[in-house]
């Protein structure tokens, strides 16, 4: 089956794609919302790096449930529990009482290696950068517009308004997830093992730390992006909005070519390309005029670096253990990220262009280790079925 006759993983995407247009909605505003609840940027730099280790607990979470209970019920679970989050985050009256909404939100991340292993089990081997490809495009599509609906309702009625709001695509999105179609692929793996051998582990492990690497790369910049584009670029919240919209749809346009070009010419100059865009983007919106900061956040967007490195893990991964090794890199990159957010704070208060400086660096020399560097467990195409 592929995904172009898979009405289950349309549904599914459908899902997502409302998902997306909520969190677009208010995701990029909760640095600027921290701030305006009286975060200093060390501060800001804490609640994210809490946020990251939450995110690792719901890996955690989704490791012990990926391949042993039925996908179904643990996607379902985690699109429920994360359904409330805006309005937690709405009520909040300091920046410390963001925490319980955020943790929850990381938290119920542990649906995510159920749904990757889902997607990868629907279709060939030969076809996974692309259907992660079309995965990534569908849920920027969500962020094309909301971004900036988001960026202008925060300017006219507040941040805790445009939650609300959020709320609602949310429930809608929770509807939708309720209506797909489970079948075989949900199913956990016959004859799963009861935990990763060490020689799958070892097998593994470059295609886990190029992945958590690239997001280490990105999630840096995440806490501390919109707070340099408000505080020292002087932009608006709409402005912002705009922005992330430009996010949106660089990532919608440049997500299928990276898919496309993963699968025809390598993963791993694929991801060191888009790595080196990604860095450009970010110098652009550092020291670009304001008039070339759109096409700034269009190249800095990181669906296609996401959607790359699922499929370099899928492409490398047993049937059976699939779930639980997305949870594995999940795992691994949540830790990065929290150490890089945390340094991340103490690095703005230094330079708000710091952080921002520091993911460019990081990219470039990532990209050259993939150039010149290549495991020779990436050499053997798609890992075993069985």
């Amino acid at each position: 089956m592929t995904l172009r006759t898979d009405r289950t993983l349309h549904l599914l995407f459908a899902s997502l794609f409302f998902w997306m247009f909520g969190i677009g909605l208010y995701e990029q505003l909760i640095p600027i919302y921290a701030r305006q609840l009286g975060a200093s940027p060390v501060q800001l730099g804490t609640l994210f790096t809490i946020r990251h280790l939450a995110l690792a607990c719901g890996f955690l979470i989704g490791w012990a449930s990926a391949d042993r209970w039925s996908r179904r019920t643990v996607i379902v679970a985690s699109w429920v529990a994360a359904t409330p989050v805006p309005l937690l985050l709405a009520a909040a009256p300091t920046y410390a009482w963001l925490v319980p909404g955020l943790l929850l939100y990381e938290i119920t991340y542990f649906g995510m290696p159920a749904l990757q292993a889902f997607v990868a089990r629907r279709v060939p081997p030969s076809e996974l950068a692309s259907t992660f490809g079309a995965m990534g495009t569908i849920t920027s599509l969500g962020f094309l517009v909301s971004p900036t609906v988001g960026g202008m309702l925060a300017d006219r009625l507040g941040i805790r308004a445009t939650l609300v709001i959020a709320a609602a695509f949310y429930v809608l999105s929770t509807f939708l997830i309720f209506r797909v179609r489970w079948d075989d692929a949900d199913a956990t793996a016959p004859g799963a093992p009861s935990r990763l051998s060490m020689a799958q582990v070892r097998r593994l492990m470059p295609s886990l730390w190029i992945y958590s690497g690239m997001v280490l790369v990105v999630l840096i910049t995440v806490p501390f992006g919109t707070p340099f584009l408000r505080e020292v670029r002087g932009l608006s919240l709409a402005e912002i909005g705009f922005l992330g919209s430009m996010v949106a749809l660089g990532a919608v346009l440049l997500t299928p070519v990276a898919g496309r070009l993963g699968d025809r010419v390598g993963l791993l100059p694929t991801l060191a390309g888009n790595l080196a865009v990604f860095a450009f983007g970010m110098l652009l919106t550092i020291f670009g005029p304001a008039a070339l900061l759109p096409v700034a956040a269009m190249i800095r967007c990181r669906s296609p670096l996401q959607t790359l490195g699922q499929a370099l893990i899928g492409s490398q991964t047993p049937t059976a253990v699939l779930g639980r090794v997305f949870a594995l890199g999940g795992i691994l990159s949540s830790v990065l990220g929290a150490i890089g957010a945390f340094a991340g704070g103490y690095a703005y208060r230094l330079d708000p262009a710091l952080p921002l400086l520091i993911s460019v660096g990081m990219g470039i020399v990532f990209a050259t280790i993939l150039v010149w560097w290549r495991p020779r467990s990436l050499h053997g195409g798609a890992a075993d079925p069985a």
